[in-house]
């Protein structure tokens, strides 16, 4: 079975960029299997990047090369980093794009790249994808031992980056937090696990109300069909985190929302009926 290189940059794909790294892999491990995860994370952004591949690794086989070039500070002196995580090899710049896999149960060791004998040379100070990424990702898939490509490198010396968590508080019954990103269609990911809105909010999920901004959405769909074109929802995505969406419309321009927003949970209360509407029984809203 071929080996898998994914690859994740901002690169867009209106320049040479992506094909160049392509044929420097190509070159050095023609059978390799080459899946581009995304080119289209927004320019320099870092965090969207991590979570991107943080979500995505998990479905692809052992030994999977992941290569990430979101890289502002290519030429400077941040290192290139292949870590090994779950049995499968990431490998990219040092700058918080793999931070939540350190965090991984699964992680395993890192190294710093120092095998200068593989690059395409002479090293362009403004593109170490195609010089130095490129050609390790393919000599990894091609059977390099990735003890080989330097020394290991301890967690605690690779660069964090910090991601908001959302808070549970059950006694008001409510979970706060905040939009994460976008994907192409406008959706507007968040940073509340599906886990969580479910242990909270168990079979209320109809009544549960998200708020975005200043309009308010009331119930948690389990599918786009489930509203009307044009309409406002919240949803748990294939990602496992709360979504707010527009059916066959875009969330984020509908609502002017983006990274950063606060997004509330809250589930409705229980409530007991007054004796004349309903003697001795509890009523739930």
């Amino acid at each position: 079975m071929p080996r898998i290189i994914t690859m994740t940059t901002d690169f867009g794909l209106e320049d040479e960029y992506v094909g160049v790294m392509k044929g420097v892999i190509l070159a050095r491990a023609p059978n390799v299997k080459i899946i581009d995860l995304s080119h289209a994370i927004d320019r320099h952004n870092v965090r969207q990047a991590a979570l991107l591949i943080n979500s995505a690794y998990r479905f692809f086989p052992e030994k999977t090369i992941h290569l990430a070039v979101v890289d502002p500070g290519v030429g400077s002196n941040r290192k290139v980093v292949l870590l090994k995580v779950n049995e499968q090899y990431f490998l990219g710049p040092d700058n918080g794009v793999f931070a939540l896999l350190l965090e991984s149960e699964h992680f395993q060791t890192a190294y710093e790249v120092q095998c200068e004998q593989y690059y395409v040379t002479p090293v362009s100070s403004t593109f170490h994808g195609r010089d130095i990424m490129a050609p390790v990702a393919a000599q990894l898939s091609a059977g390099l031992d990735p003890e080989d490509t330097g020394p290991v490198i301890m967690p605690q010396a690779l660069k964090k980056i910090a991601f908001a968590a959302a808070e549970i508080n059950r006694l008001q019954s409510t979970i706060t937090g905040e939009i994460t990103g976008r994907d192409h269609f406008g959706n507007l990911l968040t940073n509340i696990e599906a886990e969580s809105i479910n242990s909270l909010c168990g079979h209320y999920k109809s009544r549960t109300r998200v708020t975005v901004r200043d309009k308010t959405i009331v119930g948690i769909q389990d599918a786009y069909a489930d509203k009307n074109p044009g309409d406002l929802l919240a949803l748990l995505g294939s990602r496992g985190f709360l979504e707010i969406t527009v059916r066959e419309g875009n969330a984020a321009a509908y609502l002017d929302a983006g990274t950063g927003d606060g997004v509330t949970v809250e589930m409705p209360k229980r409530q007991v009926a007054s004796p004349g509407k309903a003697k001795n029984k509890n009523v739930t809203n």
